[in-house]
C-alpha cells in the first residue's frame, strides 16, 4: 500500500493516531521540529521512493486533513547505530544526543513489531515549515475569488475578465476554465485563502505554471511558496521534467519571486504577456526537475 495522496502530494503523518499525533504536529507548527526518521525497508514495503531534497509533502493531522506543507531540505540514509547527535537534535523528540535518540527509537519501532539491529538502515529527512498549503479549488471560492479580482494588480497582470463578475469566479470554480490543476493558496496558520496557483498544462514535458495573490495576503510568502509547491505538483502528474512560468518583462515584483523558489530566467518565451493595456514580452522562468 503507497503513502496516501492528499491534495496532491504524498502525506506524512507523525507519530500514532491521538495525543502523540497531535503533539508532534503542533512541535511542527511551532518551529521546534524540522526533522524525522523512518526505516528504509518501510518505504520499499510500500513501494515508494525515499523523499527527495526539495520535494513537498502535505502534513496530515489525526482526521487526515492537510494542515501544513514541508519542503525537504535534505536526506541521509545511515545504519542506525550511525544516526548523528545533529539529527536527534533536529528532530526534536526530547532526545538530546545519538545515544538517546537510539534507545527511543529502539523502544519505538520495537514496540511496533521491527527488529531493529546496529545495521538498520534509517532514512533521515530534513524539512521547512511553509507558511502556505495549496489545495484544489472549491465551490465556495468563488466569493473570495471575485473579491481579490477586483484588485488593480491582479487585472493588470493576468488574463482575468475585465470587468470581473461573480458568474466569472462560479464559471472557474466549476470548471477552472480549461487548467490543469487549480489550487487555491491557503494561509497555513489561519486558514485563510491568499490567492491562487496552478498548471496551465503539459506539452513535452514542459508544465507551464502561473498565480497571484489577493491584495489582503501580499508580502507574506504566499506567491514564493506557491511557486516551491507547484513542482512537486507538476512531478506527480508524470511525464514533466521542466516546470516554467511565463512573467511579463515589466513585471519584476514577480520575477524576484519566481527566482527567489528557485526559477532561473532562460530567456524570452516567445510569448506577450498584459501589462496592464499593454502587451510585453513574457520572459519564461524554468525550474528543472
Amino acid at each position: 500500500m503507497s503513502f496516501p495522496v492528499v491534495d496532491g502530494l504524498r502525506s506524512i503523518e507523525f507519530g500514532t493516531p491521538g495525543q502523540s499525533r497531535t503533539r508532534l504536529v503542533e512541535f511542527i507548527v511551532s518551529g521546534n521540529k524540522r526533522a524525522t526518521a523512518g526505516l528504509l525497508h518501510d518505504y520499499a514495503k510500500e513501494g515508494e521512493p525515499v523523499e527527495h531534497v526539495g520535494e513537498c509533502l502535505a502534513m496530515v493531522d489525526n482526521d487526515g486533513r492537510h494542515v501544513a506543507t514541508l519542503q525537504v531540505t535534505r536526506v541521509d540514509i545511515s545504519r542506525f547505530i550511525d544516526v548523528p547527535d545533529e539529527f536527534a537534535l533536529a528532530e526534536a523528540e526530547g532526545d538530546l544526543n545519538a545515544a538517546d535518540f537510539r534507545a527511543s527509537h529502539l523502544d519505538y519501532w520495537t514496540r511496533a513489531g521491527e527488529k531493529i539491529t546496529d545495521d538498520t538502515q534509517v532514512v533521515q529527512v530534513y524539512f521547512n515549515l511553509l507558511t502556505h498549503r495549496l489545495r484544489p479549488v472549491q465551490t465556495d471560492d468563488a466569493e473570495w475569488i471575485y473579491r481579490a479580482c477586483q484588485d488593480a494588480e491582479v487585472q493588470r497582470w493576468t488574463t482575468v475578465p475585465r470587468p470581473y463578475t461573480r458568474e466569472h469566479a462560479e464559471s472557474f470554480v466549476r470548471d477552472q476554465a480549461g487548467e490543469r490543476l487549480a489550487n487555491a493558496i491557503i494561509d497555513a496558520r489561519t486558514g485563510e485563502p491568499a490567492g491562487m496557483a496552478g498548471i496551465h498544462n503539459i506539452t513535452d514535458g514542459v508544465a507551464t505554471v502561473g498565480y497571484w495573490v489577493a491584495p489582503w495576503a501580499r508580502r507574506r510568502g504566499a506567491a514564493s511558496t506557491a511557486m516551491r509547491i507547484l513542482p512537486t505538483l507538476a512531478a506527480r502528474l508524470g511525464h514533466v521534467n521542466v516546470v516554467q512560468a511565463t512573467i511579463a518583462e515589466t513585471n519584476t515584483a514577480s520575477r524576484r519571486t519566481a527566482e527567489h523558489a528557485g526559477f532561473a530566467v532562460a530567456g524570452t518565451s516567445g510569448e506577450h504577456c498584459p501589462d496592464g493595456d499593454c502587451q510585453v514580452a513574457g520572459l519564461a522562468y524554468r525550474l528543472n526537475l
